[in-house]
């Protein structure tokens, strides 16, 4: 009986096909990153030397052990998805992954990630509590877990769906800490002060220009620090605002999925910021040229003056080679140095394949013996090799664009957003430094000279072989944060009163809730705002019109009555019906309804009024054609209509009445129809008559009316 079959449920078929269909779909569309001569490996354990970071697919807390072999396809899929698709670098979703990959071995025995149940995300949860030391850090991977799970019952791939949520809540600061994060995550007021005076001194340094500058910029309009890496230098642009003045503003590009957009910069900083991008286009508008004679000259070897005046194919010597690639000659003759250049080339890890395999081509065609020596009267005079192949300005062009040039160029990253020959902080590889050796390492590269790693090092000084920008300028013991100067504007922009929409538009932010990380009101401050937005008012009106816009609760006691009773919001008011006693009896029908209050000086409802005007305009149109060609029931249709029009513009004409007081209460009269009546009525046991209820005539005889309704201008 060895040989039995066992069978499989089609739930774990389906699960099978949707998940190997998933992974089939990355491994085809990854082939689109594949570089020359280098195609990119599904296999390797990063994918970043083809323009996809963080995608190293390492055990949690074992960054040298890959994952499992059964999880780490999906793993993969998932993260190209991420990396490709969405475009996003957050390393939540493979913190996320790790974790899984770790609950799902200890609690199945396996890592299919079908067999995925609640127990197993549970478990991720706690080692990400575990293994992280940050609440936040942990909140933050629960809810790349929640997404995670989510994307797997979407595409099908879990043999037996389930219901989950994650338990882990979002740690709230209390008064004392976020008084402590307002200290660490904002810039001093001696850091400002300090950066304020180098400034205005206009520092000689290209690395003092450059820090200076970006910090004016970051201190313009809020952004992030790696968006640098898009501005062009043609970034302003400027408009003329509603009161006649000139609005300067920044053409932007921001991550996280926000993309393009025009940011406003306030007329405080306008000329600081002007300045700013002025200075940095003076000491990067050589290596702006540079990138483009590089663009518009592939096959031509990068023009200095040691390069040999000779053709692309001429066969070169080996001190023209040395030459050409600035290779130092003092200690070794032309040939050894040109071959441990080579080598240097080959072993290097942070070279392309294509580099790589390019330095050993030319390594090959050398003669790998030591030569037959020459002798003149007895003495060696030199060495003869029998080398294969010639030395060219072409082959050496080949190599020192895929050895020094980023590899998404001519485009600053991968992303393919801006070009070096276009970039306000293009410069060329060494441009900061004051040693001449490090400065020739890489002579033939370009740099986005205002990354994080450098700036951050320049205002922090985390690193003792490198002084910050305070340290020489002799402001003893400051440092900031490259990242301070986006919670200071954003801190600034609360303090201001900016809608939280604004906020989050002004910083390049999809998500508006994300605004509060960056709020840094103190205490007092807070209590303020709270007062400003709930004063002791002296009338009810007032009272409940600042209920409605705080989103506070409204009391029958806000609308002059005697109970305590929380009324209900609607798209036009709030309702003072009592669901205690009975259900709503008019079902959508609040135009309609008695027991719905409208308050003037509520805009937000105004302006649902307006647009619900205008549908029911457009509905009486296509009711008054179905009701011409005699389509059922569309007579019906239109008195009812025509009736919640009416009653749509009255109110509209009240609440944009000047002579009503705001906090005026309007309230509706009832037509008399319910769900009960309506009911009844279609029994044909309705006995009694309500004058509130429109007449049953024929649409012809609305002509008239209907005509006056739709010339309505609301």
């Amino acid at each position: 009986m060895s040989n039995v079959v066992p069978f499989i449920p089609k739930s774990e078929l389906a699960a099978k096909v949707a998940l190997n269909q998933y992974v089939s779909w990355a491994k085809s569309q990854i082939r689109l990153y594949d570089q020359p001569s280098d195609p990119i490996q599904w296999e390797a354990k990063s994918w970043h030397r083809w323009g996809l970071k963080n995608t190293v697919c390492s055990r949690l807390g074992k960054n040298s052990e890959a994952l499992h072999p059964d999880f780490i396809d999906y793993c993969k899929a998932k993260l190209f998805d991420e990396r490709a698709v969405k475009l996003s670098e957050d390393g939540g979703s493979l913190n996320g992954l790790r974790c899984l990959e770790v609950a799902l071995l200890e609690i199945t025995k396996n890592g299919d990630v079908r067999a995925v149940t609640a127990a197993v995300f549970d478990r991720a949860c706690a080692l990400a509590q575990d293994h992280y030391n940050s609440s936040k850090v942990a909140y933050g991977i629960s809810r790349k877990l929640k997404q995670i799970y989510d994307h797997l019952h979407l595409i099908g791939a879990v043999i037996n769906p389930f219901i989950w949520e994650p338990q882990i809540k979002d740690p709230r600061l209390t008064l004392e800490k976020s008084a402590e994060a307002a200290r660490k995550r904002l810039p001093s007021e001696e850091a400002l002060i300090a950066l304020g005076e180098i400034f205005h001194s206009k520092p000689g340094l290209h690395l003092d220009i450059m820090t200076t500058s970006t910090v004016a910029i970051l201190l313009s309009q809020p952004s992030r620090i790696g968006e640098m890496i898009y501005l062009k230098k043609d970034c302003f642009h400027t408009e003329i605002d509603t009161q006649g003045r000139e609005q300067l503003y920044i053409l932007w590009y921001s991550e996280k999925g926000f993309g393009a957009n025009l940011k406003p910069i306030p007329d405080s900083m306008a000329e600081i910021c002007k300045e700013a991008v002025s200075r940095v286009i003076e000491i990067s508008q050589e290596a702006r040229e540079y990138a483009k004679w590089l663009e518009d000259n592939p096959e031509t070897f990068p023009i200095h003056a040691g390069v040999p005046d000779k053709a692309l194919d001429a066969p070169l010597s080996f001190e023209e080679a040395c030459n050409a690639l600035l290779v130092p000659m003092r200690s070794h003759q032309p040939r050894n140095a040109y071959k441990h250049f080579l080598i240097s080339k080959i072993k290097s890890r942070s070279n392309t394949v294509r580099a790589c395999r390019t330095a050993q081509e030319l390594f090959d065609d050398l003669d790998a013996s030591r030569g037959v020596r020459r002798y003149v009267n007895g003495k060696v005079v030199g060495c003869d090799y029998n080398d294969k192949g010639k030395i060219t300005l072409r082959k050496l062009n080949s190599l020192v664009r895929e050895a020094y040039l980023p590899r998404s160029f001519p485009y600053t990253d991968s992303k393919r957003i801006t070009k070096f020959q276009d970039a306000l902080f293009c410069f060329k590889t060494g441009a900061f430094t004051s040693d001449d050796c490090l400065g020739k390492k890489r002579p033939f590269g370009l740099t986005i000279g205002c990354h994080g790693g450098r700036l951050g090092v320049l205002l922090s000084g985390t690193q003792r072989a490198t002084k910050s920008i305070f340290q020489r300028y002799g402001y003893a013991d400051v440092r900031v944060n490259s990242h301070a100067f986006r919670h200071y504007l954003n801190t600034g922009a609360q303090r201001t009163g900016l809608s939280q929409e604004l906020i989050a538009r002004w910083s390049g932010r999809v998500d508006v809730s994300q605004n509060r990380v960056y709020n840094h009101l103190s205490t007092e401050e807070k209590v303020t705002e709270v007062e400003v937005f709930t004063p002791g008012l002296e009338t009810s009106r007032a009272k409940l019109l600042n209920s409605l816009k705080t989103k506070t609760p409204i009391s029958m006691r806000d609308l002059g009555e005697e109970s305590d009773r929380i009324v209900h919001r609607t798209e036009f008011g709030v309702c003072i019906h009592d669901y205690a006693q009975e259900p709503c009896a008019k079902f959508n029908n609040c135009l309609t309804c008695g027991e719905h209050v409208c308050v003037k000086g509520d805009d937000t409802k105004l302006g649902n009024l307006k647009d619900e005007h205008k549908y029911l305009r457009r509905s009486l149109v296509a009711f008054q054609k179905e009701a011409d060609e005699g389509s059922y029931g569309a007579n019906t249709w239109l008195k009812t209509t025509m009736e919640k029009m009416e009653r749509c513009e009255q109110l509209i004409e009240m609440l944009e009445n000047q002579d009503i007081a705001d906090g005026a209460l309007i309230k509706g009269v009832e037509n008399g129809w319910t769900i009960g009546r309506n009911a009844i009525a279609m029994r044909g046991e309705l006995t009694s008559k309500n004058d509130n209820l429109i007449a049953t005539d024929t649409s012809s005889d609305k002509v008239a009316e209907l005509e006056q309704l739709l010339n309505f201008k609301g």
